[in-house]
């Protein structure tokens, strides 16, 4: 199954909310250009656009998750933008991942989403 870009998955989400391009950009705050260039994966959208798109696109949560990775992916980038604030934010949780990290102790990563999983 290919994997689909950011601007398709834009593009998908707005059609079904019923917007034009321009409408979408419009609430977003940002220029009609600038919308056709993310729509065409010509440019990676900030954390303060994606919010917005979120918003007017009226996306549920794993869907807000899928968008935010799908721009990190787009730019080569290595954390999604929701994350990495939390994370520089959490000393604790980086010492965790270094630690997975440098024992390459991903089994402790698959355990702890597991128990979580279980406690929902």
């Amino acid at each position: 199954m290919a994997k689909i870009s950011l601007g398709t998955f834009i593009i998908k989400k707005r059609k079904k909310v019923k917007l034009s391009s321009r409408q979408l950009a419009l609430a977003c705050n940002i220029t009609p250009p600038y919308m056709n260039d993310i729509e065409k994966n010509k440019r990676i959208p900030s954390f303060d656009v994606l919010t917005k798109l979120s918003k007017e696109l009226v996306l549920k949560e794993e869907e807000i998750y899928q968008l935010f990775d799908l721009a990190v992916d787009d730019s080569k980038g290595k954390v999604s933008y929701d994350i990495a604030e939390y994370i520089m934010n959490n000393d604790e949780l980086r010492q965790c991942i270094r630690y997975v990290k440098k024992n390459n102790a991903n089994i402790i990563w698959k355990n702890l989403l597991k128990e979580m999983k279980q406690e929902d």
